[in-house]
């Protein structure tokens, strides 16, 4: 029988030290925000500032430019749609480690990042919360030909090369909005070229190897999952495993790349790996890579950024994005 939580009210989910859902709809989140307000950063030069996507449902976004060359910028910057992570239902684009990752990836990439504050579970649970992803990827697609309100975007943005990427529980939103943008169209004909998932947050299927932590992590997200996304039919909800029978077809990936990057001690490489598999598999006409961090854990390069391993993570992802 679930707890009573503050006047009676029935906790129907808590996970110690990150979240507890009451029956009453009410929401305890325990996972701290260390919020940083944009800046320019002084060990990049990169740029950051917050902007509006949709105004009424309180969607907005913090946009990432890099410091121009000394000659200025010579030619249009790529663009990347980001997600964070946090099981659907924690974090922020807002938050330090997330802020400092989007300046590294800037920084390397050359790449305009969006870095987009979507509406969180259980409030705006899943499938639903993929509709703000989506938002956000039409406001980037509406700047073209030098239309849209955010300066950044129409004097650098090379829409030509704009790509969806994300971390986690941003990973799985990365490749919904891929998806549907092989099944509808974007603002001004715009393409998604290439689609980059950081420890994907995919269930189904049997845990790799991992360490204690990173079991007790999986444990916890399965249970996390009917909570986030009411009326699952569990793990193996295309929502949440997209390699599982039934699952609309990995051939629609509106994106020609993909690159997926995994931990080798995260609970959920097998996922990510599987994910890699199915692609080449099915008839997809377009190119996926994998790239391991040998020995490290789920997100481990938002607890230890300066780590060599999450340094060679970011390097793989801008050589990637740089020849896309």
């Amino acid at each position: 029988m679930a707890d009573a939580g503050a006047g009676g009210d029935e906790v129907i989910h808590h996970a110690p030290n990150f979240i507890r859902v009451y029956k009453s709809g009410r929401v305890e989140r325990f996972l701290r925000i260390d919020y940083t307000p944009p800046s320019t950063d002084a060990a990049t030069g990169v740029s950051s500032k917050d902007v509006v996507i949709l105004p009424a449902e309180g969607v907005s976004a913090r946009i990432y430019l890099p410091a121009p060359p000394s000659g200025g910028y010579l030619r249009r910057l790529p663009v990347i749609v980001f997600f964070h992570g946090g099981g659907f239902c924690l974090g922020s684009a807002f938050d330090a480690a997330t802020h400092g990752h989007a300046n590294q990836l800037a920084a390397r990439a050359s790449t305009i990042v969006v870095s987009v504050e979507y509406r969180l579970a259980p409030e705006r649970p899943v499938p639903a919360l993929y509709g703000d992803a989506w938002a956000a990827l039409q406001w980037v697609a509406s700047h073209t030909a030098g239309q849209g309100q955010e300066p950044w975007l129409t004097a650098h943005a090379d829409f030509g090369r704009v790509h969806v990427g994300g971390e986690s529980a941003g990973a799985n939103i990365a490749h919904h909005a891929a998806m549907r943008a092989g099944a509808e169209v974007l603002a001004n004909g715009v393409k998604v070229n290439s689609l980059v998932l950081i420890h994907p947050y995919f269930l189904g299927g049997d845990s790799s190897e991992s360490d204690e932590m990173g079991i007790a992590l999986l444990r916890e997200l399965i249970r996390l999952w009917p909570v986030v996304c009411p009326g699952t039919s569990g793990c193996d909800d295309p929502w949440i495993n997209p390699m599982a029978d039934g699952a609309p077809s990995l051939t629609v990936l509106g994106c020609r790349r993909a690159l997926v990057c995994i931990g080798g001690k995260d609970a959920m490489r097998g996922r990510g790996k599987l994910y890699c598999e199915k692609l080449k598999e099915c008839d997809w006409h377009g190119e996926v890579e994998i790239w391991e961090a040998d020995g490290q854990g789920h997100g481990f390069h938002l607890l230890w950024p300066t780590c060599t391993q999450a340094e060679a993570q970011v390097q793989a992802i801008a050589e990637f994005l740089s020849h896309g």
